[in-house]
């Protein structure tokens, strides 16, 4: 089940380290650069991507009426009559794709773009938020007055309700409903209004200062002005790297695994694609639950939270280790074959990429299946591990940063009853459009994303909806530096 990356983790890294890479359209100058695509060539290409959505998109139509999504083209391609900017064309096309409401369906271009900018020395609105129910809460300082610190709510954006404005941005992400959309908003909501709105040189925010609605200038500044300022007003994070794996003991029989995300980290090219070799991965997870047995641990906390997902090649020897029974990740999964996903497989091979047993089976049977065709691809049972094997309790602990694969995880683990599921809703959904392939448009060479699969939790209810936790911890307030999720995990697990 070859998945998506939460896109939200490539607006995290371009607005929190200095190395990192990165509807109507925008009619700002995004990067400086003049516009250069010719108006027949975006034309040409929207047309091509509408057609090769219809036809290699496991279900296009989904959420969205045929009849809708004829409009929106209809409307945007009524749009294009003058050159436009590289940038302007990917954010255009990226709403276009988004407005499907299905998260592996995505452009991620005018994130490359935004964190060029920025690594030029380009500006952002350092308006970082989470939204809490209603309200929404800056997570980091905004301005240099120290009068809208980390905590502070916000209630409107140059006069705009903040709601009207989250409304707005969302329209660019690509997202199954809300509640996804505002949890990839926490790292993104910067790039967002770049890509709305262009580089400006500052907002004016209403928060709630001292129990009073107060309107304050936010100025735009530099990665190296951000960073300054956050320096001047610290706010608490947690200290754990949750792209990393770890393994520790807790004490009083309680071991701590976080498996990290499901693809391969340790691959030496730091800006390649996602590895899915798992030997490495597997090794780490052998030798950890090696010494989970030998500390004699009588409960397992797997920490699946902030977790991109990956592929379940890599989840299910994991899971293998405490199956009390034979399980897949999915109750049915259901491809579709088309023209694009054959030429992307034959991408694949030409570049001599590495490709796992189970991937080269899905390519055998996409070419034996007319284009167009759905059909049923039998995921094999995977046994329960012979022994040794972990046959205490586990409890997996997720949030709403639980994507993909780490979701898939979860519901298995839940579904199956080989553990307890502990934490916060995930954001993504438990059934899910997903193994992502993609296409490039000729004209302006931007890389398409698109499912071609569709598949169904282990218990067969197939919605919209994330993974529920069997037991609910509330999240950590903003700021909190101590990891309060895991603390009352632990203090759970030793009531019971």
């Amino acid at each position: 089940m070859q998945t998506k990356l939460a896109l939200a983790l490539f607006w995290a890294l371009a607005v929190t380290t200095p190395m990192a890479l990165s509807a109507t359209p925008p009619s700002h100058a995004e990067s400086e650069s003049p516009p250069n695509v010719a108006p027949e060539v975006v034309r040409s290409d929207l047309a091509l991507l509408y057609q090769t959505l219809q036809e290699a998109h496991f279900d296009l139509y989904v959420h969205r009426s045929k009849a809708k999504y004829d409009r929106l083209y209809q409307k945007l391609r009524g749009t294009i009559r003058t050159p436009m900017t590289s940038v302007a064309v990917a954010t255009m096309f990226q709403k276009f794709v988004a407005y499907g409401k299905i998260g592996h369906a995505r452009i991620d271009s005018p994130v490359v773009a935004f964190v060029a900018y920025l690594q030029g020395g380009g500006t952002l609105i350092p308006l970082f938020i989470r939204v809490d129910g209603k309200r929404v809460l800056l997570t980091e300082p905004a301005e240099g007055s120290g009068q809208l610190r980390a905590g502070t709510e916000i209630t409107a954006i140059d006069g705009k309700p903040v709601h009207e404005v989250i409304d707005r941005l969302g329209r660019y992400i690509s997202a199954e409903r809300p509640y996804m959309i505002y949890a990839q908003m926490e790292q993104s909501f910067p790039a967002l209004l770049w890509l709305d709105r262009g580089k400006v040189s500052s907002v004016e925010a209403t928060a709630i200062v001292a129990g009073q609605p107060l309107t304050i200038s936010v100025p735009a500044l530099t990665l190296a002005q951000r960073r300054a300022l956050a320096t001047k007003y610290p706010t608490g994070s947690l200290a754990t790297n949750f792209s990393t794996r770890e393994y520790r003991p807790l004490g009083n029989g309680i071991a701590y695994l976080r498996p990290g995300p499901f693809f391969n980290i340790e691959q030496p090219e730091a800006d390649s694609a996602p590895s899915y070799q798992a030997a490495p991965f597997m090794a780490f997870i052998d030798d950890s639950f090696q010494k989970i047995l030998a500390t004699g641990a009588t409960d397992l906390i797997l920490d699946l939270r902030d977790n991109p997902g990956g592929d379940n090649s890599f989840s299910d020897p994991m899971i293998a280790w405490f199956a009390t029974r034979p399980f897949r990740f999915a109750s049915s999964f259901t491809l579709k074959a088309s023209a694009a996903t054959k030429a992307d497989y034959a991408r694949l091979r030409a570049a001599g990429s590495q490709i796992d047993p189970a991937f080269a089976s899905q390519m055998e049977a996409e070419a034996r299946e007319p284009n167009g065709a759905r059909y049923k691809y039998d995921l094999p049972l995977v046994q329960p591990r012979k022994e040794p094997r972990f046959r205490g309790r586990v409890w997996a602990l997720i949030n709403r940063h639980s994507y993909s694969n780490a979701a898939s995880v979860a519901a298995l683990i839940q579904d199956y009853s080989f553990g307890k599921v502990i934490g916060e809703e995930t954001a993504d959904v438990a059934s899910n459009f997903a193994s992502v392939q993609s296409f490039t448009l000729p004209g302006t060479q931007i890389v398409v994303t698109y499912p071609k699969s569709h598949f169904v939790r282990p218990n067969g209810t197939d919605d919209v909806s994330g993974v529920m936790p069997d037991i609910a911890i509330a999240r950590a307030p903003v700021g909190a530096a101590e990891d309060l999720m895991l603390k009352e995990a632990l203090s759970l697990i030793k009531r019971r």
